[in-house]
C-alpha cells in the first residue's frame, strides 16, 4: 500500500555545514536501468548515473535497519540545463510505502546536490526514488542519491539552490574546463615529445667522439657511485638509449647513441643516477615514440653491438646485431654474435594506476626484439588494489603472428596477493637464448628461482635474415 502524510518544507530553516557521515545503502535496486546502474546513484561521483526511460520507473535505497530521516539530498545528470520530476517513498518493511516527497521537481539549474526536506521526519529502512521524467522527455537520470538527517548529518547551505550557489558552480565548471584544456593541450604537446629538459649530447659539448671505430669496454668502479652518471658505472659502450622526447622535432623518439652514454650522458627527467648507484629508467604515459607501429613511449635501452661504429648500420644481419646459433650459418658469420643472455637486477619504484583495465600497472622491462617481432617482451604489472606485481612474457610466433604468455610470478591479469614483487623490492632476471631454446629465470632473495622453458622451433626466428637485439629498460 502507500499514502501520504509528510508536508515538503521550502526554504529549509537549519542548515548545518558538519556532521556525522550520512548512512551507506546496504543494496541499491531498480526498476530497470540502461546499463547506467542504479549502484552508481551512491559512488560520491556526480560523473556517474542512474538511468532508466518512462514515467514510474524507479530506484530504491536500503539501509538494512530502520533509521529516522527528514530529507533527502540528489543530484541529476544535466541538472543545469533541464528539471526532474520525481516522488520519494519512505518504508519500514519494504511492502507498506508513504509517499513523502510528491510532485517534486528539481531546481534545473544545478549539477551538485540537491537537497529536499520534509516533515515531520519518518522512520524507515527502504527510501525510493519514483521518477516522472524531465523537462525534456521521459528520461530518469540521477547521479546520486541519499536520505538524511539534518539533526545528525551536514546539511550545508549549498545544496539549497540559489543564485549565489549557481554563480559558484558556474564559475567551477568553468575553472574546471580550462584546467582540462589545459590538460589535453599538455598531453597533445607531450604525445610530440615537446617537453623535460634539454638534451645535453656530451659528444656535442665536451668530448671528441670518432665515429668511425668501436669504442675499447670500459674500466668501471667494482661498485657504483652516485656521483657518477650511468655510463661511468656500467659498461655503455654497447646500448644506445631512446627516450620519450622528441625535441630535434623530426616525428621520432630521440636516440642517445653509444659513444654519448660512455662518455657521461644523463638527464634528470629520465635518465640519471640514483642515491645507491643502481641507473635510473623514467619514462611518460605520453611521449615520442618510435614508429607509428606503437602506441607507446619509453625509455629504453637497445643493444648496439657495433660499439658506436657507424659505419655499420643499426638494422641488419651485421656486426651490430646477433642470432640464433639456429640461424642458417651464412648468417651466424655475418652476425656480431651467435646466441645471447640478458641479465638483470632491479627494482620497480612507480608503476602507473589509471588507464585502460588490461593496460593499467603494466610495463616491458625486457626484450629480445627481432627485425619485425618478439621473441619475448618480459612484463611487470602492479595493481593499485594489489600488494605487489607479477612478473610474466609474451613470446610472439613471427610464422603464424600469433603471441603465447607465460606465468612466472604471477600472470598477465596481476592478482597475486602478498605472493608477488613489491615495490622497491629487489630482483633478477635472467633472459638466456641458445639455438631455438629461451630460458627465462626470475631470482629473488629468500625465494626458489622461478624458470620458464620456451622451445621456440616453430616461431621462425632460425630462418635466413632474422637478426636480434636486447632491450631493458621501461617500456
Amino acid at each position: 500500500g502507500c499514502n501520504s502524510t509528510a508536508t515538503m518544507v521550502d526554504p529549509f530553516p537549519n542548515n548545518q555545514e558538519t556532521g556525522a557521515d550520512i548512512l551507506t545503502p546496504v543494496t541499491i535496486t531498480a526498476s530497470s536501468h540502461d546499463g547506467n546502474v542504479p549502484e552508481q546513484l551512491f559512488d560520491q561521483d556526480i560523473m556517474t548515473r542512474w538511468s532508466a526511460n518512462g514515467d514510474g520507473e524507479w530506484a530504491m535505497l536500503d539501509y538494512g535497519s530502520v533509521y529516522e530521516f527528514d530529507a533527502i539530498q540528489a543530484s541529476f545528470s544535466k541538472g543545469n540545463e533541464r528539471v526532474s520530476k520525481f516522488d520519494v517513498q519512505f518504508s519500514t518493511d519494504g511492502e507498506n510505502w508513504v509517499t513523502v516527497i510528491e510532485g517534486a521537481q528539481s531546481s534545473g539549474r544545478a549539477l551538485g546536490l540537491e537537497r529536499f526536506q520534509f516533515e515531520p521526519a519518518v522512520k524507515a529502512r527502504y527510501v525510493r526514488y519514483v521518477g516522472h521524467g524531465n523537462s525534456k522527455n521521459q528520461w530518469n537520470s540521477v547521479t546520486e542519491l541519499a536520505a538524511v538527517n539534518c539533526g545528525i548529518n551536514a546539511c550545508p547551505a549549498s545544496h539549497i539552490i540559489t543564485d549565489d550557489v549557481v554563480n559558484a558552480e558556474a564559475a567551477m565548471i568553468a575553472q574546471m574546463k580550462a584546467e582540462q584544456k589545459a590538460q589535453k593541450d599538455l598531453l597533445k604537446k607531450n604525445r610530440k615529445g615537446d617537453f623535460g629538459a634539454p638534451i645535453v649530447r656530451p659528444c656535442e659539448t665536451t668530448v671528441t667522439c670518432d665515429l668511425s671505430k668501436a669504442m675499447p669496454y670500459p674500466t668501471l668502479p667494482k661498485e657504483p657511485l652516485a656521483t657518477n652518471a650511468p655510463g661511468e658505472n656500467f659498461d655503455l659502450t654497447r646500448w644506445k638509449l631512446t627516450t620519450p622526447f622528441d625535441h630535434d622535432k623530426d616525428g621520432r623518439a630521440d636516440d642517445i647513441d653509444e659513444w654519448d652514454l660512455a662518455n657521461g650522458f644523463q638527464h634528470s627527467d629520465i635518465f640519471y643516477t640514483a642515491d645507491d648507484g643502481g641507473m635510473v629508467f623514467k619514462s611518460y604515459v605520453k611521449g615520442a615514440r618510435t614508429s607509428e607501429n606503437t602506441k607507446y613511449a619509453r625509455t629504453e635501452l637497445r643493444t648496439m653491438l657495433r660499439a658506436g661504429d657507424k659505419s655499420y648500420s643499426t638494422k641488419g644481419v651485421n656486426p651490430n646485431n646477433w642470432v640464433f646459433s639456429s640461424a642458417p650459418v651464412e648468417d651466424q658469420k655475418e652476425a656480431g654474435g651467435v646466441d645471447g643472455t640478458l641479465e638483470a637486477t632491479l627494482k620497480i619504484d612507480h608503476a602507473t594506476t589509471t588507464g585502460q583495465s588490461h593496460e593499467v600497472g603494466r610495463f616491458i622491462i625486457g626484450q629480445i626484439h627481432d627485425k619485425d617481432d618478439e621473441p619475448i617482451r618480459l612484463y611487470y604489472r602492479k595493481l593499485p588494489d594489489q600488494p605487489t606485481g607479477t612478473v610474466y612474457f609474451a613470446h610472439e610466433k613471427t610464422k603464424t603472428g600469433t603471441e603465447d604468455y607465460y606465468s612466472v610470478v604471477g600472470d598477465m591479469t596481476g592478482e597475486i596477493g602478498d605472493d608477488g614483487i613489491a615495490l622497491g623490492e629487489k630482483f633478477s632476471y635472467i633472459i638466456d637464448v641458445k639455438g631455438n631454446t629461451m630460458t627465462v629465470t626470475v631470482k629473488r632473495d629468500g625465494k626458489d628461482d622461478v624458470v620458464q622453458v620456451v622451445d621456440m622451433s616453430d616461431s621462425g626466428y632460425d630462418e635466413g635474415g632474422r637478426y636480434m637485439y636486447f632491450k631493458a629498460g621501461v617500456y
